[in-house]
């Protein structure tokens, strides 16, 4: 296909799902449910073929032509030579430019519909009438013609309340791949709150040493010779034998050079702006409902406020008016504010503030920067928790979920990222947005917990409810009631104390000959 017709379908593909309406919060059967989950797949699909096609072109390097063809010297040409090179260049330039961005473009929809996908897959389970199987996560995949596997059309929708979910992110994502736009859409706070939420994100582990560059002294041919050698790095491995190995008894290691990796917590540039963009308009929406509400309650003096509001709107009208050079706006502007404020008794001769008005401008910046950068900073930290704590270490590495590219276990230094919610910001998210959320003084051990307790059962073949799993850290090493951590993940009180039960029994003998066993090793 030719580059220019690549690109320009590209783009229409793009521009069409832009213009596609769906409103995906009111799913309310099997129906509405898979008409929208097989839209999304087969966008996937196409988008897929359109990276790999581009790719293979070499759109993921595209100025690299361009480093060649620059290489030439001026000094050897003619005027009109240098001319129509610089004309040439220009165009290579512009064409490499639309390459890069088109990638780009369809990178950013890809993980905008993997995150839309996984969402959608933990949001709703479908149950067969005629076989009674049961699917939710990614076996809903199988229902690629809307049919059961034994053939059956009668399918049940139900909501999957144990699923890690949130469906109104997905009308904020940059489905079709304009995430520069949706970022430049953002209220300053807002794009505070998307860099504090891409840099938790992107938090690194501790490099781990994936391959080794090496100069080795090898014997050949009765003359000594050096090579470069490039190996894979593996644990316990002993570089000398296996270069010994390699190149004979009398090769030397003369130089040794490590190469790390540093993988994130969601290691996807795409999917992590893709998840902050989503994750904080949708917090801002949800803010500005209740801003007022929460705001008129803790104020003590709402209208000297309402005044001290006036006088800056009406400044700032005024001083437009009366400036002649742009950059006196802000003097004038300020002088007229103290103007104002001294005449309504607000502030004294000595700027100083009256005290009620004071604290209640303090108490309106504390509440937006709970609401507006807060929240969907523990919104966020507190799916990716529930995700971890809900999930087996097997599933989170075959399947993306809600969260593609998560890592399926963190070291300490990404925990880190976990740093304990703000009291306040969990009890606006609990009491004015409704969410099922506790506040946990060291949320951080419980993933930890959650890690180890994963390693002690490496082997052990045990089948463990996931949900109650993660009810049972909440209980144990988060110290809430069970009834409060059955509620938050959804299950049965009963069953968090049989779990809990269960993993008392770790590593303990359960039957009478298991235990005569090792009262013999130990005799």
């Amino acid at each position: 296909m030719n580059e220019s017709v690549l690109i320009a379908n590209s783009e229409r593909f793009l521009d069409g799902i832009r213009h596609k309406l769906f409103n995906i919060e009111e799913i309310c059967d099997f129906q509405d449910f898979f008409n929208i989950y097989q839209y999304l797949k087969k966008n996937l699909e196409e988008l897929l073929k359109l990276r790999d096609t581009m790719e293979i072109k070499g759109y993921k390097t595209p100025y690299r032509s361009l480093m060649k063809y620059g290489r030439i010297s001026k000094s050897e040409m003619k005027v009109e030579d240098i001319y129509d090179m610089n004309k040439h260049t220009q165009y290579f330039r512009m064409n490499a430019a639309a390459k890069k961005n088109i990638l780009d473009r369809v990178k950013s929809a890809i993980a905008s519909h993997k995150i839309a996908i996984g969402h959608l897959e933990e949001y709703g389970t479908l149950n067969c009438k005629v076989c009674k199987s049961k699917y939710t996560g990614h076996e809903i995949a199988n229902f690629l013609d809307g049919r059961c596997n034994c053939g059956s059309h009668e399918i049940e929708f139900e909501i999957n309340h144990q699923g890690v979910h949130r469906l109104e992110i997905i009308k904020y994502l940059p489905l079709s791949g304009e995430y520069m736009v949706k970022i430049s859409e953002l209220s300053p706070i807002g794009r505070e709150a998307f860099r504090k939420i891409v840099r938790i994100l992107k938090h690194e582990k501790r490099g781990i040493v994936k391959t080794l560059s090496l100069v080795v002294k090898v014997f050949e041919e009765g003359r000594w010779v050096r090579k470069r050698v490039n190996i894979d790095a593996k644990d316990q491995m002993n570089y000398e034998r296996e270069i010994r190995s390699e190149y004979g008894s009398n090769a030397r290691i003369k130089f040794m050079q490590f190469h790390r990796k540093k993988p994130s917590i969601i290691n996807d540039k795409h999917v992590q702006t893709a998840l902050a963009i989503g994750y904080v308009k949708f917090a801002e929406q949800k803010a500005r409902e209740v801003f007022n509400n929460i705001l008129d309650k803790s104020l003590k003096n709402k209208e000297k406020l309402h005044i001290y509001d006036e006088i800056h709107v009406n400044a700032k009208k005024l001083a437009i008016k009366m400036v002649e050079d742009p950059g006196d706006l802000d003097h004038i502007k300020n002088e007229l504010i103290q103007e104002k404020l001294i005449k309504e008794k607000l502030i004294n001769k000595r700027g100083i503030y009256d005290k009620e008005l004071e604290n209640d401008i303090k108490t309106r910046q504390t509440l937006e920067n709970n609401l507006f950068i807060g929240v969907p900073r523990v919104m966020i930290l507190w799916d990716i928790l529930k995700c971890y704590l809900s999930t087996s270490y097997d599933r989170r590495s075959k399947y993306s979920g809600p969260f593609p590219n998560l890592r399926p276990n963190l070291d300490s230094n990404q925990i880190r990222a976990f740093e304990d919610f703000d009291e306040e910001v969990v009890d606006l998210l609990k009491n004015y947005m409704y969410e099922k959320i506790e506040y946990m003084p060291n949320i951080k051990n419980l993933l930890s917990k959650k890690f180890e307790m994963e390693n002690k059962m490496k082997g052990l073949h045990v089948k463990i409810n996931s949900n109650a799993a993660g009810a049972v850290l909440l209980n144990t090493t988060g110290k809430l009631p069970i009834e409060v951590a059955a509620n938050i993940f959804s299950v049965d009180p009963e069953v968090v104390t049989v779990e809990k039960n269960k993993f008392k029994t770790f590593g303990k003998p359960q039957t009478k000959k298991a235990k005569q066993f090792l009262e013999m090793i130990k005799g």
